[in-house]
């Protein structure tokens, strides 16, 4: 195999808890993260360097991507490299993951690549250097990401209701937003009950518990007021933000809510759950 192809999908938090911090200053989470079909399409074929082309302005050292692959091949000691095409669809910098997905992308595409035979165990041992979420995008689907995001529990799939995804605004630096949320307090979510319902597949008890500690530290009231008109089953915001998603039981009600935010030029982006992180095509 000279090529593969991958989709890198994007995740939202169904819930997101702060449990306070470990003594390096990290803070510990407790959320319960679902993938998403609004993907990255990942291309990586074998070549003797490594290189990243991405339709986004990032510095190639920078692109968490390249590390993947630098980390690939310095753990497996595989003699050679890689050319890593990424097309994005998934909003920058949203609360989506985008990054962490395109990177878990890269580590299980080279793996099948090189033929490498890492297990699950040892790509998410991988990943977490690379990121405290990339472990999730290994396996993706339903997940409860507990420590700094990387103890991972698998929740029965839940793949009903669709979402619509807004990306409000511009996002601060994250740790400028854990810095602001220690500030003004943790109001956490009960992810017990979220936990219950998925594991119910009751889609109307999980979107009563939608919630996320870190709404108490922007305005995103406009866009919320916005989705109410829409008549959706639920509001929340995704990860630190600024990536507002509402819940629906049908297409037909999300698809109209869509065309609403269009008439509004507002950019949104219809999803339904989706079963893992990463997809080979």
């Amino acid at each position: 195999m000279e090529k593969i192809k991958l989709r890198a999908n994007a995740k939202i938090n169904l819930c997101l808890a702060i449990n306070g911090k470990r003594e390096d200053g990290y803070h510990l989470i407790d959320t319960v993260m679902q993938s998403v079909d609004i993907f990255d399409g990942v291309t990586i074929e074998r070549d003797n360097n490594i290189s990243v082309v991405c339709d986004i302005d990032v510095p190639m050292e920078k692109n968490i991507a390249y590390k993947a692959a630098l980390l690939f091949f310095e753990h497996t000691k595989v003699i050679g490299g890689a050319k890593i095409t990424i097309n994005k669809n998934i909003p920058e910098a949203a609360g989506l993951g985008g990054g962490s997905a395109d990177a878990a992308a890269v580590l299980l595409g080279l793996n099948t690549l090189y033929e490498t035979n890492l297990d699950y165990e040892m790509l998410c041992n991988l990943a977490e250097k690379l990121g405290a979420d990339v472990p999730f995008f290994i396996k993706g689907g339903t997940q409860r990401c507990e420590g700094i995001g990387e103890i991972l529990t698998e929740l029965p799939l839940f793949d009903q209701g669709y979402f619509l995804i807004v990306k409000h605004g511009e996002k601060p630096s994250t740790k400028e937003m854990y810095n602001k949320l220690d500030k003004v307090g943790y109001n956490n979510p009960d992810t017990k009950n979220v936990i219950k319902a998925v594991e119910k597949g009751d889609l109307e008890a999980l979107s009563e518990n939608l919630g996320n500690c870190f709404a108490d530290t922007q305005d995103y009231s406009y866009i919320e007021a916005k989705f109410k008109e829409t008549n959706p089953l639920g509001v929340c915001l995704s990860g630190s933000g600024p990536s507002v998603f509402a819940m629906y039981e049908s297409k037909e009600k999300a698809n109209k809510a869509k065309e609403y935010f269009d008439s509004l030029g507002i950019k949104a982006y219809l999803a339904k759950p989706c079963k893992c992180g990463i997809e080979i095509e």
